[in-house]
């Protein structure tokens, strides 16, 4: 009887459940998580992007950069979508980081620091100082979806709009009546900036520091050190700074600080030389697959949190090591940059089929609603993806929506998880929602795939 009782036990734990699944999905156990294993088999162009092609592209990029410090008014900030910000969390508060919901008084606080009466009311070239962040509302306090998570399994800040680098210029629009939040403009998005994270800039310091040789960061979490080994910044992949000097086996850089007015002055920084390179990298299959080698692996980070990235934050800093300029939003980086070929409609396998055909590994994005990710080839056969992901959709039987955390930069195909008994076939699928690629190599626009 005692024998019978045991075994039945031991079956029911096994119904249960007790036998846990993987802890990621088969395509990251599977596949191996080094770009450098995939560059034999990858097949394409010896010359993938001609070097007159990438300065030209690389000009470009230094045009938009720098075309903050070349405006007088919010070029993209218009006072009617600032205000479109306020009225969109006045219509869903939120909850806060004490998981209750916020009370109606939390955005009247806000807007009435705010004061966009007079907006914009301090147009101004700046600079950031540290690394920081953009918001959406003036306030570091975070708006939760609902006080648990939702169905993306973490409670992701709402008002995170993406992460800023040291160093990078902006236009000040508008000053918060207690003065410590800036709605700026960055070349890439904008929002509100903690007012201690910029630096006024004036004629002669935007001069010296838009000189046309630039380092770009190779490496991340490289701190950037005086002359006596003191610490200035922190800097990752993607991070660009004016290029100073070469010497004893480090790269000297000009890093932005603070005065005691507010006022940018330059003072001289020192990384590594295997930590940075003259602005753009050349680009080849090779030096592709070492900077993608710095990002596997990494957590995800929504809007750049915790200084992490998400899906469009690691394309970005991807390219910017090559000088090809990306919007900072993942349907804009496919819009508005290359050669775009709409893959609507298509079936899975005539998908696949053009972005194997048409594809240049790691110069190519595929892109479905709210995600992006970077072609990297198709080694026997098999398209391959870099992405920074979240993780799977998923639904139960009762139809409740869930996700298969995965949390990080990772090779996969193009359909992670197809092996997950609870996958939402019809929103967990990457092959069967990507819509479109874009080919950053070439020069002209493509017509959309037939």
């Amino acid at each position: 009887m005692g024998r019978i009782y045991r075994l039945a036990v031991i079956f029911f734990f096994i119904l249960s459940g007790c036998v846990s699944a993987p802890d990621t999905i088969r395509d990251v156990r599977e596949l191996r998580q080094d770009h450098a294993a995939y560059l034999t088999d990858i097949s394409g162009k010896a010359d993938p992007l001609p070097a007159a092609l990438q300065a030209r592209m690389d000009e470009d990029y230094n045009v938009i950069y720098f075309s903050v410090w070349h405006q007088t008014r919010p070029f993209h900030a218009w006072e009617e979508r600032v205000r479109h910000d306020f009225r969109r969390y006045a219509l869903r508060p939120g909850y806060g980081e004490n998981k209750k919901p916020h009370p109606s008084s939390w955005l009247k606080k806000l807007q009435r620091n705010a004061d966009l009466e007079g907006y914009p009311n301090a147009p101004a070239r700046g600079i950031t100082t540290r690394n920081t962040n953009l918001r959406d509302l003036p306030t570091n306090s975070p708006h939760f979806t609902s006080a648990n998570g939702d169905s993306s399994a973490w409670p992701f800040d709402n008002l995170q709009r993406s992460s800023v680098p040291a160093g990078t210029p902006v236009f000040v629009c508008h000053v918060s009546e207690d003065k410590a939040w800036a709605l700026v403009e960055t070349s890439f998005t904008y929002g509100w900036m903690p007012a201690e994270d910029f630096a006024r800039v004036n004629e002669d310091f935007a001069k010296t520091w838009e000189s046309g040789r630039y380092a770009v960061i190779l490496r991340d979490s490289t701190s950037v050190l005086d002359r006596n080994g003191r610490f200035l910044v922190k800097a990752s992949v993607g991070h660009l700074f004016p290029f100073s000097a070469a010497q004893n086996g480090k790269i000297q850089i000009s890093v932005a600080v603070a005065d005691q007015n507010r006022q940018a002055v330059i003072r001289q920084g020192f990384v590594p030389a295997e930590a940075a390179a003259a602005k753009p990298l050349r680009f080849t299959p090779a030096n592709a697959a070492k900077i993608a080698n710095e990002m596997i692996g990494e957590p995800y980070g929504w809007g750049g949190l915790y200084g992490r990235r998400d899906c469009s934050a690691m394309t970005r800093d991807f390219f910017t090591v090559f000088g090809i300029w990306l919007p900072r939003h993942s349907e804009d980086q496919v819009k508005e940059a290359g050669a775009y070929i709409n893959l609507r409609g298509l079936s899975p396998e005539e998908k696949e089929r053009i972005i194997m055909e048409k594809g240049v590994p790691y110069l190519s994005l595929l892109w479905r609603k709210g995600h992006v990710m970077l072609y990297i080839g198709a080694p026997q056969g098999r398209a391959l993806i870099f992405h920074n992901i979240w993780g799977i959709r998923t639904k139960d039987l009762q139809g409740r929506e869930g996700r298969k955390i995965i949390g990080q930069a990772v090779i996969t195909g193009l359909t992670p998880g197809r092996e997950l008994s609870d996958m939402d076939t019809a929103a967990g699928s990457l092959l069967d929602n990507i819509a479109a690629m874009n080919i950053l190599s070439a020069d002209v626009r493509e017509a959309p795939a037939p």
